[in-house]
């Protein structure tokens, strides 16, 4: 009888504990997941990241020589006002100038402020009627970043006209960066589902391994710079609201040539 007991017992424990897992699995309150269903993104805590991409260059300084005026029948100024993204990495030992080939046209020259903010060269560029229609390149070297950033186009030299006085001339030096040859504007957008409140602290990058190639903000372009068209770029999303890095697992696809564009997918 006592043996009858203890089976019983057993059986009615196996019994609730059968029925208690069972009950778990189908509580509709804790779905169970699908196998298939992607991770785009993992979430790691983290402080605001200082992410930035890294110009710095090896080139030594210039030795450009100043053209001789007396072979040239006329000249013109030039006023460049360097790029915003530029100006932080600005120091006095910077030099900016204008080639023909190797031929230099202007007196090589530093930067100048006019504001707390906006950093100018001044140059007087040498020519003549013969300079038509030539490759003109603007060369800048910046002291800081050990980089010389070259910019070319074809231009007519103008005696009758100065540059740069009556509106602000910006030429984009960044695109003549040698060390990322392949540049692009990206913009990336946050979908309407996404797992925070976004903040204009936020900051959107692109990275390439772990190397930053571009930073930005969600809606807003940014640079990518890279050193081919075939670089596998991944993005990396700094939330404030979490307090953290979302690592997505999407690889970007960029044009070699136009703007790009991409959603997130947390």
């Amino acid at each position: 009888m006592k043996m009858k007991l203890i089976r019983i017992v057993m059986l009615t424990t196996a019994l609730m504990m059968v029925w208690g897992c069972s009950s778990n699995n189908d509580d509709p309150q804790i779905p169970t997941p699908p196998a298939d269903v992607p991770v785009n993104s993992t979430l790691t805590p983290a402080e605001k990241p200082a992410w930035k991409v890294d110009l710095a260059g090896n080139d030594a300084p210039p030795t450009w020589e100043k053209p001789d005026p007396a072979k040239y029948e006329s000249s013109m100024y030039v006023l460049v006002k360097l790029q915003d993204e530029l100006v932080p990495y600005s120091t006095s030992s910077d030099l900016m100038s204008v080639f023909i080939g190797d031929e230099c046209r202007a007196l090589p020259c530093v930067p100048d402020t006019l504001n707390e903010t906006d950093i100018y060269f001044l140059f007087k560029v040498h020519g003549g009627n013969i300079d038509r229609d030539v490759v003109f390149e603007l060369r800048y070297y910046c002291a800081s970043l050990r980089q010389t950033f070259v910019l070319a186009g074809k231009e007519t030299f103008a005696a009758e006209y100065d540059y740069g006085f009556m509106e602000d001339f910006v030429p984009p030096l960044l695109k003549g960066c040698k060390k990322y040859p392949v540049q692009n504007d990206l913009t990336v957008s946050l979908p309407q589902e996404k797992p925070f409140t976004p903040s204009e602290d936020d900051l959107v990058a692109v990275f390439v391994g772990d190397e930053c190639r571009g930073v930005g903000s969600i809606g807003k372009k940014f640079t990518v710079f890279r050193t081919s068209g075939t670089e596998t770029l991944q993005l990396r999303y700094y939330s404030v609201q979490q307090e953290g890095i979302y690592t997505f697992t999407q690889s970007v696809e960029m044009p070699e040539k136009e703007d790009g564009a991409v959603t997130l997918k947390f």
